[in-house]
């Protein structure tokens, strides 16, 4: 498996997660648990999934190193959009749990601190695939390295996260304009330029110098 296939194959698997997870735990639950110890030991297996979701994102991180910006960002912007629906079902979760305080005690608190613990792992786990989106684009020059930091911290911040994950797929397919300037042939011109596709930078194309090269 090749590292384009490798970052698909995580980018479905971070978008995925929380929903396998609820099946991983809601499933035996239901199901297979008749003496309870599963439910025991849900605790221990949250701390695991946590932890093995954190590497997956660390090792994302590490193989989009090489990765085409625009390619990046979408994968970032594909992950945020889908966990919505997740975000939404823990929000209702957490509702009910008010209501259902009223007959059953300290379930409120129990139930929100499982959300919190949910929403907050989310947010990190997923916030590193848009950490790599924004790494892409600071390294190809789509980005400054203030317009970075700032992007990074922000694919970290709840709600917030949704929408820096779109701007920044909408900074990977901006048309990067080239200009003619004296000496070499390539330069920056005020007014004067040509348009590159998308993750191109500047470079030896095969039209000559001046035209892009893609990231």
């Amino acid at each position: 498996m090749n590292t384009k296939h490798s970052l698909t194959a995580l980018t479905v698997f971070e978008a995925a997660q929380p929903y396998l997870f609820w099946l991983l735990v809601m499933f035996p639950e239901m199901n297979l648990d008749e003496d309870g110890r599963f439910l025991d030991a849900i605790p221990w297996v949250s701390v695991c999934w946590v932890v093995a979701t954190v590497i997956v994102g660390g090792v994302y991180v590490w193989l989009s190193r090489g990765g085409e910006f625009r390619t990046l960002a979408r994968n970032a912007m594909i992950i945020k959009l889908v966990h919505i629906p997740y975000y939404l079902l823990v929000f209702a979760l957490a509702v009910v749990s008010i209501v259902l305080s009223l007959k059953i005690p300290f379930i409120t608190l129990t139930v929100w601190a499982f959300c919190f613990v949910a929403d907050a792992t989310l947010i990190v786990t997923s916030g590193l695939y848009e950490l790599a989106a924004v790494i892409s684009g600071v390294r190809c020059n789509r980005m400054t390295g203030g317009q970075g930091v700032v992007f990074a911290i922000a694919g970290f911040l709840f709600c917030v996260d949704v929408v820096i994950a779109v701007v920044t797929y909408m900074k990977s397919r901006e048309m990067v304009t080239l200009g003619v300037g004296p000496g070499n042939g390539a330069g920056m011109v005020p007014g004067v330029g040509i348009s590159a596709m998308p993750g191109t930078v500047p470079g030896q194309g095969p039209f000559g110098q001046g035209w892009g090269q893609r990231r």
